[in-house]
């Protein structure tokens, strides 16, 4: 009995430790990432969902419809990475303007804003690929959705999101 439990320590003491150079330079290298953006909160992890989520469903609806394409595939990793550089953007602009002597003349978190809006426009993406799927949508949901996008919900007169 004990050597097997000795047997199995082992083996998870290997597991654990085998790789460890690229471990570790892969997780430095992700902490380094999420610290240029701000850090890892629950607004980037769900930004990070819905792109994942709004990808497969392209990819998807471009495998039913026959039309996958190499340049479509590029221009959604190249979103990706557009969407890191808005974000990281907005953090630096976060760090200009709050610091303490303008946080008493204004203080925006502009990183949230820029994650809510990205967010907003992969989940009108995700739903106009449910929509094609034939999942029935209210049209009344996703005008709100555009009202917020465009900022037209602000106004009087919301829901003439295009």
């Amino acid at each position: 009995m004990w050597s097997t439990a000795r047997e199995y320590v082992a083996d998870v003491g290997r597991d654990l430790l085998g790789g460890w150079l690229a471990k570790t330079c892969g997780s430095t290298l992700l902490a380094v990432i999420c610290g240029w953006i701000g850090g890892r909160d629950k607004l980037v992890e769900g930004l990070f969902l819905i792109i994942c989520l709004d990808f497969a469903l392209g990819f998807a609806r471009g495998w039913v419809d026959g039309c996958l394409s190499r340049a479509t595939f590029r221009r959604g990793l190249a979103k990706f990475f557009l969407y890191y550089a808005a974000i990281l953007a907005s953090c630096l602009l976060d760090d200009v303007l709050n610091v303490k002597a303008a946080e008493v003349l204004l203080h925006v978190d502009f990183r949230s804003l820029m994650v809510m809006y990205l967010a907003i426009n992969e989940t009108i993406s995700v739903l106009g690929h449910l929509r094609s799927f034939g999942v029935p949508l209210p049209e009344k949901m996703i005008r709100r959705l555009k009202d917020y996008r465009d900022c037209t919900v602000f106004h009087d007169r919301p829901g003439k999101g295009a």
